[in-house]
């Protein structure tokens, strides 16, 4: 299952100064703050919003009842906030969410970068989706799939691949 949606947010643009607030924390300093997470990821990560930004939380939640593929189901939805700059890239690997989740998902926040975007693939690594990083872009997929994002650019929450993830399980 593979769900796309352009235009996710109606004010994006209105957002987005509120989202670049929000504190990010590199790998080690997460481990630091949050211990025994058992998270792997490159790039810079926000701590859970369903915890520390509620009303953020509220609105997303409120924008996501609209989504078909995620009605009639009693779901439990945890929100981040991932920057992922140039130099992350190297660090990137193929990944399933599926320990926890029953579906991953993203939002991508800043402009349009058309070299990046995340890769789905079948299970011997064969690339069978591309889908491009598009400003205010929602995807959904189900958490078993393996995929991996790529073409990392900028330095920083403004300019970089900056996305709001999704991590979806069953109550």
């Amino acid at each position: 299952m593979l769900f796309q949606q352009e235009n996710f947010f109606n004010n994006l643009d209105y957002i987005l100064p509120e989202l670049h607030k929000i504190k990010l924390y590199s790998k080690k300093e997460y481990d630091k703050e949050f211990p025994n997470n058992g998270q792997l990821w490159p790039g810079y990560r926000s701590a859970d919003l369903t915890i520390i930004n509620p009303i953020l939380t509220s609105f997303v939640l409120d924008k996501l009842q609209n989504v078909k593929i995620l009605q009639n189901q009693n779901l439990k939805i945890h929100l981040y906030l991932h920057l992922r700059t140039k130099e992350d890239e190297k660090d990137e690997f193929i990944h399933t969410d599926d320990d926890f989740y029953k579906y991953g998902g993203l939002i991508y926040l800043n402009d349009t970068n058309l070299n990046s975007g995340t890769k789905i693939y079948e299970d011997k690594d064969q690339m069978i989706n591309d889908i491009k990083y598009v400003k205010n872009r929602l995807i959904i997929f189900n958490g078993s799939y393996r995929h991996k994002g790529y073409g990392y650019f900028g330095n920083n929450s403004e300019n970089g691949r900056l996305t709001l993830y999704l991590f979806i399980r069953d109550l």
